[in-house]
C-alpha cells in the first residue's frame, strides 16, 4: 500500500531527501479540518507578525488585527510601551474598537459603557451603584493581554502561547535579512500612509509559494510586454521597471533559514533604476559594500513564517497574510520605506509600487487570479499530489554557500539559482507544528 495516501497529517507531506522526492498533498489546501488545525497549532501557538512600530508611533495610538481567529488590538500607553490585548470587553465581549487604527486615551465599550485606558486598565460603568456582589468586585476588569508581545527592530510580533520560544530563537537566520531592510537607512524604516486591503479566494499557503521566479513569464506576460515597450525608447519621464527579461540567467538564489522562514533573491542588470540607487553610496559609507549590494543591487522576497512577506522587488512592501477559511485569505499590504530617504528615491518607490504591486497594479491581479485558479483546481480531489516542489532540486545543497558565509548566517539549505525547492522549509515547519 502506498503510505502517501494516508489521510492523517503525517501523510500529507512526503520528504525523501535522498531520492530528491518532495511532495505535498492537495488536501492541505482544501480540507477545512486541516485549516482549523492550522489556526490552532500554527497561528495561535506561534509567533505571528502584528504591526510595524511606525504604524502606532505616538502614545495612545492603537492598531487592530488578529492572531489566528482571535481579534487583538495593540495599544501604545502613556509611557510609550506597546501591549497587545484581546479586542473584547470583559463584560459581554463586544469589541473595544471596530476601527483599524487611531489615537485614543480612552476606549469606551459601545455596549454598556465600560472604559479602558491605553494601558488596558478598565473602569466599570456604575460599579458603585450597580448592586454587584462582592465576587464581582474582586474580578479583574482590565483588558486581557496576550501571552507575549515583542519587537525586533521595529517589527512587532505577538504570541498567544505562554510557552513559545523566544522571538530571537523564532526569527533565527531571518534576523539578518530584516537587518538588511532596516539598515538601508540610518534612521530605520517607516510604513507610509495608506494601505491596500483585499482578499483572495485561495488558501493562505499559496501566497508564499507565489514568490518563485518560475511563474513570472507565464503569469505576467502583459507586464513583460509593457516593460519591453518602455525599454525601446524610454524618455526621462518614463517609469523605469526592474529588468527581468533574462530572469533565468541573472545571479540569483535562495535560503531555507529555518522555522519556516525563507528568502529568495536575484540581481537584475538595471538596479540603478530602483529607489535604493539614490542611497547606495551612503549605505556603502555607513555599512560597507556587502550591505549595499544586498540592499541596493538585489531584489529579495523574505517570508517570516507564518504570516509576513517582506517584498523588495518592484518596490518595498510589507504584506500580511490573514487566513479566514480554507479557501479564503485576507491580505494587508503596506508600502515600507527608509525614513528620510532621498526625495528622488521616494518618488520612484511610490510609482513602482503603484505600477506593479498594488491590487490595481500590473502584476498583483495576475497573481491573485492564478492562485484562485489553483484553489478551484484543488476540487479535482482525485488528483492527490502536487508536483510543484522539484524544480532546482539538483542545485539545492544542505547548509550554506559562499553567499551565506559572507552574510554570517548558517541556513539549513541554499541554492544559487531560482527554483521551487525553497518551499521545502515551509512545509517541513508546517508538518512539525501540525503533528
Amino acid at each position: 500500500m502506498d503510505t502517501r495516501v494516508n489521510p492523517d497529517i503525517l501523510g500529507s507531506v512526503v520528504d525523501n531527501a535522498d531520492e530528491g522526492h518532495f511532495e505535498v498533498s492537495r488536501r492541505v489546501f482544501a480540507d477545512p479540518d486541516i485549516f482549523q488545525r492550522e489556526i490552532k497549532h500554527i497561528f495561535e501557538s506561534n509567533w505571528v507578525f502584528l504591526a510595524h512600530a511606525s504604524q502606532l508611533p505616538n502614545p495612545h495610538d492603537y492598531f487592530a488585527t488578529q492572531i489566528g481567529s482571535q481579534p487583538v488590538v495593540l495599544m501604545r500607553d502613556e509611557q510609550g510601551n506597546v501591549n497587545t490585548f484581546y479586542n473584547a470587553c470583559p463584560h459581554r465581549g463586544a469589541q473595544i474598537t471596530t476601527c483599524k487604527h487611531g489615537n485614543k486615551r480612552k476606549h469606551m465599550c459601545i455596549y454598556h459603557g465600560w472604559v479602558f485606558d491605553s494601558a488596558g486598565n478598565g473602569a466599570v460603568d456604575q460599579q458603585d451603584s450597580g448592586n454587584y456582589p462582592d465576587y464581582f468586585h474582586q474580578l479583574d476588569h482590565n483588558l486581557r493581554q496576550i501571552a507575549h508581545t515583542e519587537t525586533y527592530r521595529g517589527f512587532i510580533f505577538g504570541s498567544l502561547n505562554g510557552d513559545v520560544q523566544t522571538l530571537d530563537e523564532h526569527l533565527g537566520n531571518a534576523r539578518r535579512f530584516i537587518d538588511i531592510y532596516v539598515d538601508s537607512s540610518p534612521d530605520g524604516l517607516e510604513v507610509l500612509k495608506g494601505a491596500h486591503h483585499y482578499t483572495c479566494q485561495a488558501n493562505w499557503k499559496i501566497q508564499f509559494e507565489n514568490i518563485d521566479g518560475y511563474h513570472f513569464f507565464p503569469v505576467h506576460s502583459s507586464y513583460v510586454g509593457v516593460m519591453l515597450e518602455r525599454m525601446k525608447g524610454a524618455s526621462g519621464n518614463t517609469l523605469k521597471m526592474v529588468d527581468v527579461t533574462n530572469l533565468s540567467d541573472i545571479p540569483s538564489g535562495s535560503f531555507d533559514l529555518g522555522n519556516g522562514h525563507i528568502v529568495d533573491w536575484a540581481e537584475p542588470p538595471n538596479m540603478g533604476d530602483r529607489p535604493m540607487a539614490f542611497s547606495r553610496d551612503e549605505v556603502v559609507q555607513r555599512k560597507g559594500e556587502l550591505e549595499a549590494r544586498w540592499s541596493a543591487d538585489r531584489i529579495r522576497n523574505l517570508v517570516i513564517y507564518p504570516n509576513l512577506l517582506l517584498m523588495d522587488n518592484a518596490s518595498s512592501t510589507l504584506r500580511k497574510i490573514i487566513p479566514k477559511s480554507v479557501g479564503f485569505t485576507q491580505l494587508e499590504t503596506y508600502l515600507i520605506a527608509p525614513k528620510n530617504e532621498d526625495s528622488r528615491g521616494r518618488q520612484v518607490r511610490l510609482r513602482q509600487y503603484e505600477d506593479f504591486l498594488g491590487p490595481c497594479g500590473q502584476a498583483t491581479p495576475d497573481d491573485q487570479a492564478v492562485m484562485e485558479a489553483c484553489q478551484r483546481g484543488f476540487e479535482a480531489s482525485d488528483v492527490e499530489w502536487q508536483q510543484g516542489y522539484s524544480r532546482g532540486r539538483n542545485s539545492w545543497q544542505e547548509g550554506g554557500n559562499e553567499e551565506s558565509a559572507a552574510l554570517g548566517i548558517e541556513p539549513f539549505y541554499s541554492s544559487l539559482q531560482q527554483n521551487e525547492t525553497f518551499c521545502h522549509g515551509m512545509y517541513r515547519q508546517w508538518l512539525k507544528m501540525m503533528v
